[in-house]
């Protein structure tokens, strides 16, 4: 008995060291988590905001006239695209003759901003243009509209010297050739904090496209701004100003009412605050993982990170929560948990033994729950559960982590997300060089199409037809890189190898061909456009892995095999052809497929002539 109560005080003990040691781990790896989620998250929308500059200074209501009014559809356009982010202050566009042309929302300003607009206050719009002429500025003109977008007021401002051509945005976009995105800044408009993104353009008009995002308004309504049940985040420059805070608002009101002048909010504002203790101590190394307690006698965890958010502006991101949220009840328990093991060693033994075993139960099957990880397998309805809190939220963290894995694997080709889960494929940067068959595939049309559609309608209807090729292209063992815009590009021969890689990127091309056909039937049915698919396909040399950065990489494919491959989906449009491949795939398949010869070109950016041929169809038996 003497020996059972010392294995089963040893039992305990050993439950209640893992309890601590474990809660402590599944904090950081929470925190760590929530990091990355809310870095990324960032990312994502930052590059949203620039995708969406850059596809405007491609619109050719932008491109095409120099001087567009109020009512035109570069106006319309950018006003539908005002809507979809509450945080942006406006869009404009300066020509290089000197007309520019704003679109700001005015539903989010109040106060001074909303007065130094002027108008009536139903106004949910303002139109600004500004022209120069021989060197003069011309009167400026703002036009008002209200929600339904009716116009409801104008007015005229006196000459105020704002030429777009002499602003950053304007001449550092022009000089660098591509999109800027701005340190922070006071605008000229409304003297508020700001972020520009702007990216020139050059087609019968020649210019600068900007967007204003506000950033007292962004802190406010990002979705970003809070993790867990009490966490937030904080982002500055490496100048320490502010870009994203909480309580924006209330610092740079009192930035704003300086002694020495009107500036933005600075982290050096924060001196008295947890934040301020934190950036203080932070050593310049990236991630930065701190655990401190503060004057409200509560511990936080920190996690501060440097991180790029545009081409050119890096930033720091510091994440806070109180330990509390990831050990609440911790040290109770634990203390609970030493007096029952006390009582089961002296009193109930056989408890001991029952309690140990639901417990090393509970462990087993989180640990098997655990190794389905690896198989990608779809989560279970619900975690499993057990009366001992840490164990109860291990058991969630497994679920959570599983339903991440899993839709990872959806967002992701399967076979990549499980060559890194089982470290056979690299997650550094980096490639090897093999042979694989590339196919390109573009949508007939598509901006036309995109111009009149519904956005919502557009993007259903666009994704349905994803899936019907990407389903294709998966039936196929094929990899599938990337979808552009409207195009599809796929690989075949990596990451797994394949001896005819060739022979099935063909074939998923008939198919797809078919599968495109048939959900054109259904889009015609419902009233929709149909989407005409043309592809192209090579096969060559390739350096394949993982391309970006640090923070953010892709597994791909780089090398002239992808370049022609999109070469010869775009001769199709000369040839009035709808699969064309290179010699060197026609060579591998003509006996299993049948193929028409079409024309010997030099496709646009290669040097070497190449036979291009016409897909028909499959040759069976």
């Amino acid at each position: 008995m003497v020996i059972i109560g010392l294995l089963a005080a040893l039992l305990m003990f050993v439950q209640i060291r893992t309890l601590d040691l474990v809660t402590e781990d599944a904090a950081t790896s929470t925190m760590d988590s929530a990091s990355r989620a809310t870095i990324s998250s960032l990312q994502l929308q930052i590059e949203m905001l620039s995708r969406m500059t850059r596809a405007l200074s491609f619109s050719p209501a932008i491109m095409d006239s120099s001087d567009p009014g109020d009512a035109s559809p570069t106006a319309r356009l950018m006003k539908g695209n005002l809507a979809q982010w509450p945080a942006l202050d406006s869009i404009y566009v300066g020509y290089d003759d000197g007309y520019w042309l704003q679109v700001q929302r005015l539903d989010g300003l109040s106060g001074a901003q909303r007065d130094r607009v002027g108008g009536p206050s139903d106004a949910v719009y303002a139109t600004t243009t500004t022209q120069w002429a021989n060197g003069q500025e011309l009167p400026t003109t703002r036009v008002f509209e209200n929600k339904t977008g009716d116009r409801i007021a104008q007015i005229e401002i006196p000459q105020r010297g704002y030429d777009a051509r002499e602003r950053n945005w304007y001449m550092d976009a022009r000089a660098a050739g591509k999109l800027i995105t701005s340190a922070p800044y006071l605008s000229f408009n409304l003297g508020v904090p700001m972020i520009t993104f702007s990216v020139p353009f050059d087609g019968k008009a020649h210019g600068v496209v900007g967007l204003d995002l506000k950033l007292d308004s962004y802190s406010r309504s990002a979705p970003l701004m809070k993790f867990g049940k009490s966490g937030y985040l904080l982002i500055f420059d490496d100048h320490g100003t502010l870009i994203v805070h909480p309580k924006y608002a209330a610092l740079f009101e009192r930035s704003s009412t300086n002694a020495t002048g009107q500036r933005l909010p600075n982290a050096n504002d924060l001196h008295d605050t947890l934040e301020g203790r934190i950036i203080a101590d932070w050593d310049k190394s990236s991630p930065y993982w701190r655990k401190l307690s503060w004057k409200d006698g509560r511990e936080y965890f920190a996690r501060l990170e440097a991180i790029a958010l545009g081409s050119n502006l890096a930033a720091n991101v510091l994440l806070v929560a109180p330990a509390d949220e990831f050990v609440e009840g911790i040290r109770e328990l634990d203390r609970k948990a030493r007096i029952f093991a006390l009582l089961v060693c002296a009193l109930f033994i056989p408890a001991a033994w029952i309690f140990g075993t639901r417990m090393s139960t509970t462990i087993g099957r989180i640990t098997a729950e655990a190794d389905r990880l690896q198989t990608m397998a779809p989560p279970p309805k619900s975690s499993i559960r057990s009366f001992i809190q840490e164990l109860d939220r291990l058991g969630l963290t497994i679920h959570k982590s599983q339903r991440a894995i899993w839709s990872f694997s959806r967002l992701a080709p399967r076979e990549i997300v499980r060559g890194v889960l089982d470290n056979s494929i690299s997650t550094e940067l980096g490639g090897i060089r093999q042979e694989i068959t590339t196919l390109f595939t573009d949508v007939r049309g598509f901006t036309t199409i995109a111009e009149n559609a519904d956005p919502d309608l557009l993007m259903q209807q666009t994704s349905r037809y994803f899936t019907a090729l990407t389903d294709v292209v998966m039936s196929q063992g094929g990899t599938v890189d990337k979808f552009i815009g409207d195009a599809v590009m796929a690989f075949w021969n990596a990451p797994n190898p394949q001896s005819d890689h060739c022979e099935r990127a063909c074939r998923a091309a008939l198919q797809a061909k078919a599968a495109n056909e048939a959900i054109n039937r259904q889009f015609e049915a419902e009233g929709l456009p149909a989407f005409y698919t043309r592809f192209g396909i090579h096969v060559g040399e390739a350096v394949v892995g993982n391309l970006g950065s640090s923070e953010r990489m892709n597994y791909t494919a780089l090398g002239n095999v992808v370049n022609l491959a999109a070469r010869l989906e775009g001769l199709n449009k000369q040839y009035n052809t709808q699969i064309l491949v290179s010699e060197s795939v026609y060579v591998r398949v003509k006996q299993s497929f049948r193929c028409r010869y079409v024309d010997a070109v030099v496709a646009k950016g290669m040097a070497v002539e190449t036979k291009v041929y016409e897909l028909l169809d499959e040759q069976l038996g």
